[in-house]
């Protein structure tokens, strides 16, 4: 086997609260992530050159150790004294710095391929300790399915998985620097809505109408306050008919709506086409990567 393909899935962020800054500057986090239906295609190849490439079409995604894609395969091979070329060829589906771990995504897809590729052994416990040095969301992103965070996000617990709940994605086309947005929080006036316990419970009683009503997430103070415009689309989300709760997804500005149904979540999508630059109709899905025979 010389080559493989990866579906490396998008996640949203159901509860986010951040807890506090840490000293090595970044900050501990209470949140629950969940799969969505969303992917990236990730094709990794064996190549007789000795160096890893990456080429992806998408102008914003760097094609150097800029990527955290070839910094993941990079790690693995570092960990084996090296393991021969490698190369890397990404298919974007999911927005870049859109809060939905598209990046993340491609290195867990990128530890997980290259592992099975060259028969490296690592298990995966092993690939998510791997990952969380490359980024917080990616031991998630190699976890899948719905999963409390604690720590940096890296520390985890399986929950119930939402099965096929009807999900609609929306994207303005403003990029959100997940850094500068941290910077701007202020523990000292911001007080927590929601408790991430409550939306928990809700989660392992599959109780989907009081987890839309219990969504909460931080960091819409900071993004809100600088993009307004993201706060008036998510006031216009939530008022879609079907809409059974809307929330931006991590550091944003991809905003998210549970659906009654997929007919609401598709009558959403006609609603925003024309408005947006990004707008996708999908559902919850199980798994964060494997392998697409």
């Amino acid at each position: 086997m010389r080559n493989l393909r990866v579906r490396a899935h998008a996640k949203i962020n159901l509860y986010l609260n951040v807890v506090g800054k840490r000293e090595d500057g970044y900050h501990n986090l209470e949140t629950i992530f969940h799969s969505i239906g969303l992917y990236d295609d990730v094709i990794i190849r064996k190549q007789n050159r000795k160096d890893i490439t990456v080429h992806c079409e998408h102008p914003a995604v760097p094609s150097d150790a800029g990527n955290l894609a070839h910094r993941a395969a990079q790690r693995l091979s570092d960990a084996v004294g090296g393991i021969g070329g490698i190369a890397i060829n990404i298919y974007k589906r999911i927005p870049v710095a859109a809060g939905l771990a598209g990046g993340s995504a491609n290195a867990a897809a990128v530890l997980h391929g290259v592992n099975e590729l060259f028969g490296l052994g690592f298990t995966q416990e092993a690939l998510m300790h791997i990952g969380a040095q490359l980024g917080a969301d990616v031991p998630f992103c190699l976890h899948g399915g719905a999963a409390l965070g604690l720590g940096i996000g890296d520390q985890l617990t399986r929950l119930p998985v939402l099965p096929d709940l009807p999900l609609f994605l929306l994207n303005p086309g403003i990029e959100i620097s997940t850094a500068a947005i941290f910077k701007k929080l202020n523990f000292a006036l911001t007080t927590r809505e929601k408790d991430g316990i409550i939306i928990r419970t809700y989660i392992e009683k599959g109780d989907i109408l009081s987890i839309g009503k219990n969504l909460y997430n931080l960091l819409e103070i900071p993004v809100f306050s600088e993009h307004p415009e993201i706060a008036a689309l998510k006031t216009e989300l939530s008022t879609q008919p079907g809409c059974c709760g809307a929330l931006m997804s991590g550091s944003g500005a991809t905003l998210f709506a549970m659906m009654h149904d997929s007919e609401a979540a598709r009558q959403s999508e006609s609603h925003f086409k024309h408005k947006v630059s990004f707008c996708e109709t999908t559902v919850t899905n199980p798994v964060g990567v494997y392998i697409d025979a």
